[in-house]
């Protein structure tokens, strides 16, 4: 059994214990606030840089790039454009029509996978799907289309001349 001298200076220990966790702040009310001011004064310019247009897209700016000499039917192939960081795919689907997207999935940057033949192009990330015929969102999670690349279709092969957003 315990005494009673016992329980009182367990009693005391608990309270010297909470007495030391509740002093020893890691930070101080006003260090809190310097930090909260901080962060949101560090999003607020971000927000404003972006709204102002700092951080423009990439459009059709740049120049032509041969993308393959032909393409047969239900052929694709992939290149990079507008830059060489931006990865593309030129597909010609069933009937003959010249496609070509930004390969990269508009919901977290997965590459898509071509299948003109079934006339989509698929995310394997999040089972996204695109319309092989304008870009369009069929399922899935991604937010917008996929950006177009504008083709043209020379006697020395087939060039990629612009880029529009999805």
């Amino acid at each position: 059994m315990t005494t009673s001298e016992e329980v009182r200076a367990d009693a005391r220990t608990d309270r010297r214990q909470l007495e030391r966790i509740t002093s020893e702040a890691l930070v101080s009310r006003r260090d809190y606030l310097r930090i909260l001011v901080t962060i949101s004064g560090g999003l607020t310019v971000g927000a404003a840089a972006v709204a102002v247009g700092v951080f423009p897209r990439r459009t059709g700016a740049a120049a032509p790039v041969l993308v393959a000499d032909s393409l047969a039917e239900g052929a694709w192939v992939q290149f990079t454009y507008p830059t060489e960081h931006d990865g593309a795919i030129a597909m010609r689907l069933p009937g003959g029509r010249l496609v070509a997207y930004s390969s990269i999935c508009t919901h977290l940057s997965c590459a898509v996978i071509p299948r003109p033949t079934d006339g989509v192009l698929d995310c394997p990330c999040h089972d996204g799907r695109f319309d092989a015929t304008d870009g369009s969102v069929l399922a899935g999670p991604p937010p917008r289309p996929l950006p177009v690349i504008e083709l043209e279709e020379r006697t020395d092969g087939i060039y990629a001349v612009g880029a529009t957003p999805g």
